[in-house]
C-alpha cells in the first residue's frame, strides 16, 4: 500500500557553552509530576487529530533515561495525522535554543512520522522539524526552502534526534546520533512554541525519551573571539584531557550534567597548560570551566 508523506495540515486544537546555560528535561519520571497512564492531560500534553486517549501512555518500560518512557501505539482507526503535543514556551528562556530528544519507530511500511517544532502553536506554522519515511526510514528535516532527505534510520531502534535554533546568529542546525547533518539559515519563522510528535496511524507507533530543552546564553563578538583562545582536548575523551589557553590559567573547576562540582583545580597562573587525569570519572556529560588571568571559558566534554 503506497501513500504520500503527509505534511501536517492546521486542525491541530530540540562547541562551546557557558555554565549558565539552563537545562529542562522531559523524561515522563514521578519526579517531574507523571504517572503512568494516558499522557494526553499531563504536564500540558494534548492530544489531536482524533487520536484515541489510551493510544498515547507513559509506561514503566524501554527508557533511555530513568525508568518511563512515552509509548505511541497505533490501532490503525485513524489513518491521518494526528498526534500528541505540548506548548514548551515556558520551558523557552533564550533567543538560541537546543532540543534533544531519543526517539524510536516501530517499523516500515506502515506509518509516517513527523516531529515538528512549532512557530505558534496556535497554527502550527514550523520553526524546525524532522520527518521519516514510511517505507525507507528516510530521515529528513525541513530546512528554509523545504524538505532535505539525511540519513537512513532503523527501526526498533533507539535515535539521538537534536535541533539547535539560533535566534541571534539566524542559525538552523540538525543533528542525528551525534552527528550534524544540517547547519543553514532559519527560515521565515524562528520561535520556539510548542513541540508536537506526530504519526498517521497505519500500524505501526513509535516511542520518546529523554527530552532536552537547553537554554544556550547569546554570545557577543567579543565572547566568541575569547573563547576561540582555549583549547580542550581530545573530546570525547577516556583517560587525560588536555587544556591549553593563551593567558595563564587561574583555576580549572569539573562539572556533571546536573552542575554539581565534581572536581576544582586552583592553578595560581603558574602555567598556560594543564594535563587533567579523568579515567575515575563515569561516562557522561560534563562542563569543564576554565578561568585565566583575562577572560572565562566553559566547554562541554563528553566522558566515554
Amino acid at each position: 500500500m503506497r501513500k504520500n508523506l503527509f505534511t501536517l495540515m492546521a486542525f491541530m486544537s530540540f562547541g562551546a557553552f557557558y555554565f549558565k546555560a539552563q537545562m529542562q528535561k522531559i523524561s515522563f519520571e514521578a519526579s517531574e509530576g507523571y504517572t503512568v497512564g494516558n499522557l494526553g492531560g499531563q504536564q500540558g500534553w494534548t492530544n489531536w487529530g482524533g487520536i484515541p486517549v489510551a493510544n498515547a501512555q507513559v509506561v514503566n518500560s524501554n527508557p533511555t533515561d530513568g525508568v518511563r518512557s512515552f509509548n505511541m501505539i497505533s490501532n490503525g482507526l485513524i489513518q491521518d495525522p494526528c498526534g500528541i503535543e505540548k506548548n514548551i514556551t515556558s520551558l523557552v528562556t533564550s533567543n538560541d535554543v537546543e532540543i534533544s530528544f531519543d526517539y524510536n519507530f516501530a517499523g516500515l511500511n506502515s506509518s509516517s512520522y513527523e516531529i515538528a517544532i512549532y512557530n505558534n502553536a496556535l497554527i502550527s506554522d514550523y520553526t524546525a522539524a524532522f520527518q521519516i519515511d514510511y517505507l525507507t526510514g528516510t530521515l529528513s528535516y525541513r530546512t528554509a526552502t523545504g524538505l532535505v532527505d539525511g540519513s537512513v534510520l532503523a527501526a526498533n531502534q533507539w535515535h539521538n534526534l537534536k535541533i539547535i535554533i539560533k535566534q541571534s546568529d539566524n542559525i538552523l542546525q540538525y543533528f542525528a546520533n551525534g552527528t550534524q547533518i544540517y547547519s543553514g539559515t532559519l527560515g521565515v519563522n524562528k520561535n520556539i512554541q510548542a513541540i508536537d510528535f506526530v504519526y498517521d496511524d497505519y500500524g505501526t507507533g513509535f516511542r520518546v525519551d529523554n527530552i532536552q530543552i537547553n537554554n544556550l546564553p547569546v554570545l557577543s563578538t567579543d565572547e566568541v573571539v575569547k573563547k576561540e583562545a582555549i583549547k580542550i582536548y581530545p573530546n570525547p575523551t577516556a583517560e587525560t584531557l588536555y587544556i591549553e589557553t593563551d593567558s595563564k590559567i587561574n583555576s580549572i573547576t569539573i562539572f556533571d550534567a546536573k552542575g554539581s562540582l565534581i572536581r576544582n583545580f586552583q592553578e595560581t597562573g603558574i602555567s598556560n597548560g594543564k594535563r587533567i587525569d579523568v579515567s575515575d570519572l563515569i561516562s557522561g556529560v560534563y562542563m569543564v570551566k576554565v578561568k585565566t588571568s583575562t577572560s572565562e571559558f566553559t566547554k562541554k566534554i563528553i566522558k566515554k
